[in-house]
């Protein structure tokens, strides 16, 4: 297996489209590295820049020791799998995953074992006669996944491969690729818009936004510790609510004001809140860190909301509320039934609540030890 780093990589398309601006990446050694954020972001171009299906406009790729810059995709010893699983129609299951061996000439005995230890370990093993239109769309993508496992890359490439499949498929497929990635050992580049997708299955998360990475972390620093507003309201399903206000300094100690909702924040956090202290600020807050009653070690605020729309998930509501000009939303126990135009009291716990500078729009270090 092998390290991917990418160092000061540009995209740029008719010399002044910008698709990819001056990226710098290390993928460790054997990680399952996530490229992640909304389309047009840039990331299926980086993950083709490293496959070697897109030229690179400056900057360097490495896989391992070696700078790839000018080797052809077939010699970077690299296997990828795609969106729409690009298999071969007239052949079997068999013949897919074999094919690219037989143009690198293995022995016919190798292949054969090489596809059989990779159905076992995919479950395909039925299907390997099966033509791909006899195959689901799951089944299909194994094929795909099948093909590139019998190649033993050094580094394995993921563009958005569970896209076509139902959601119960996806959530399968999730699984089995995480798995399958600690069984191998190897180096994986996944690139995904699903931050859900992002969040289980990366050892990092490389988070980016108009062809510039945003954050690169572990999946619950990102959510726990986002370093901007994007980052912030992109990682997070029911994604953070953003309430716009000032902070003002009240006899030494700092409050939050915005129409509807006012209280006051940690003592700790004055001086991390210094840029916004009498300015206005934008107040990041979970819908988990939503509810009626919520204990925590740095106390609570309490503001009352008008009931909007109720989402009866089972397990918890989606409970989407207007306070004063503010509109959140919170996840809230199953068990009490709520009525479009109930006023509520919520509760917010205050050592998870984010505060943003709204020019900047970076996070500010409010936070020590609370998470």
């Amino acid at each position: 297996m092998a390290q991917v780093t990418l160092e000061n990589v540009w995209k740029i398309y008719d010399g002044k489209v910008v698709s990819v601006k001056d990226f710098n990446l290390v993928i460790r050694d054997r990680e399952f590295m996530v490229l992640v954020g909304p389309s047009g972001c840039g990331k299926s171009t980086t993950l083709r820049m490293i496959a070697g299906l897109e030229e690179i406009s400056r900057g360097t790729v490495k896989i391992g020791d070696r700078v790839v810059n000018d080797i052809p995709p077939k010699n970077r010893d690299i296997a990828m799998v795609f969106q729409n699983y690009a298999l071969y129609p007239h052949m079997t299951v068999r013949e897919n995953m074999a094919f690219g061996l037989k143009l690198r000439h293995l022995p016919s005995t190798e292949i054969r074992e090489r596809v059989e230890v990779a159905a076992k370990m995919l479950g395909l093993e039925e299907y390997l006669d099966r033509k791909p239109k006899a195959l689901s769309g799951g089944q299909r993508q194994r094929v795909a996944v099948g093909r590139a496992i019998v190649r033993q890359p050094a580094v394995f490439l993921f563009d958005e491969p569970l896209s076509n499949l139902d959601a119960k498929m996806r959530v399968q497929m999730r699984a089995e690729i995480s798995r399958l990635q600690r069984h191998l050992q190897c180096t994986m580049i996944y690139v995904t818009h699903d931050q859900i997708e992002a969040m289980t299955m990366g050892d990092r998360i490389c988070v980016m936004k108009d062809g510039v990475i945003q954050q690169v972390d572990e999946p619950l620093n990102i959510y726990n510790r986002p370093c901007n507003i994007f980052v912030a309201g992109f990682i997070g399903t029911p994604p953070m609510n953003f309430i716009r206000g000032r902070v003002e300094a009240v006899d030494g100690k700092p409050h939050f004001y915005a129409p509807g909702i006012e209280f006051e924040l940690p003592q700790q956090w004055y001086e991390g809140a210094a840029p916004v202290i009498n300015k206005p600020a934008v107040l990041g807050i979970r819908p988990e860190a939503v509810g009626e009653s919520h204990p925590d070690p740095l106390g609570e605020a309490l503001f009352t909301a008008t009931v909007d729309i109720v989402e009866p998930m089972g397990a918890e509501q989606h409970v989407y509320c207007t306070a004063g000009e503010n509109h959140l939303v919170a996840l809230l126990a199953p068990e009490r039934h709520y009525r479009i135009g109930d006023t509520i009291t919520l509760s917010v716990q205050l050592s998870r609540l984010h505060l943003f500078d709204p020019e900047s729009e970076k996070a500010l270090p409010i936070y020590a030890d609370q998470h």
